[in-house]
């Protein structure tokens, strides 16, 4: 008779586990134990914090647990207002985490390697120096990150390099071109991963794993903004490519 009764109390047990669930996810998943979130998806679009909150809803940064208090302070825990909000910053504070100077730093807590190939860059040191080079968020946004497609960053670069300055205004349409071939370059290579047979040895191998480095290496030299760079770090990867091509095709 015990092991029935157990068996009984087992379903129950698990059955009130899923109707708590139930509760607690009733709301589409929007009540967390996170107060900055719960609170800001309350505020309407017409403030900029609640046009902000919404949009990082489904983001990647959502997905990944990155809340509103990684990179603007305050207490997730509290329930008042007043005590959630000590230690946040306005963006116009040289103290802030959001502050222009400082966002390389505060994203580069999660993107180590993208930041340290900020900082080899002379744009770093414009931003660091006189406040007027790119940050992060220029590129990439913030609440929601993206990465901009060649026509768009070819306008973003023609903001500092143009004519009218004369500081290399061939800069925008380089950046474009070299901004399509790493794309095209992403797709080639996930076409030729379909070739890829790890029946074929060691080197088969070899030459996917080394493609694949180079083309990672030349995403993290876009950080650096050193364009030559770049493609030198793509032609490593045709390179490859093509000895994985031959080694498949003769066997």
């Amino acid at each position: 008779m015990t092991k029935p009764r157990y068996i009984v109390s087992l379903f129950i047990i698990l059955s009130s586990i899923f109707i708590l669930s139930s509760f607690c996810y009733a709301d589409g998943g929007q009540k967390t134990g996170n107060t900055c979130v719960n609170c800001h998806s309350k505020l309407s679009n017409s403030s900029f914090v609640g046009v902000q909150s919404h949009a990082w809803k489904g983001s990647i940064h959502q997905k990944h647990g990155i809340t509103c208090d990684k990179c603007h302070g305050g207490n997730p825990a509290a329930t008042d207002k007043k005590e959630a909000h000590i230690g946040v910053l306005s963006s116009s504070n040289p103290q802030s985490r959001v502050y222009y100077k400082n966002i390389p730093s505060t994203c580069g807590r999660c993107h180590g390697a993208e930041f340290y190939k900020f900082t080899q860059s002379y744009h770093f040191k414009k931003l660091e120096a006189t406040g007027r080079g790119p940050n992060c968020v220029t590129c990439h946004g913030s609440m929601v990150t993206s990465v901009l497609n060649p026509d768009d960053i070819a306008k973003v670069c023609a903001r500092c390099h143009n004519k009218r300055i004369g500081v290399f205004p061939y800069v925008p349409q380089k950046a474009k071109a070299v901004l399509l071939l790493l794309r095209e370059s992403k797709a080639l290579i996930n076409a030729d991963k379909r070739l890829y047979n790890p029946a074929k040895g060691s080197a088969n191998a070899s030459y996917l794993q080394g493609a694949q480095s180079s083309l990672y290496s030349a995403k993290l030299e876009w950080h650096r903004f050193d364009l030559d760079s770049i493609v030198r770090h793509l032609e490593q990867m045709d390179n490859f490519l093509r000895k994985l091509s031959r080694d498949i095709s003769h066997p």
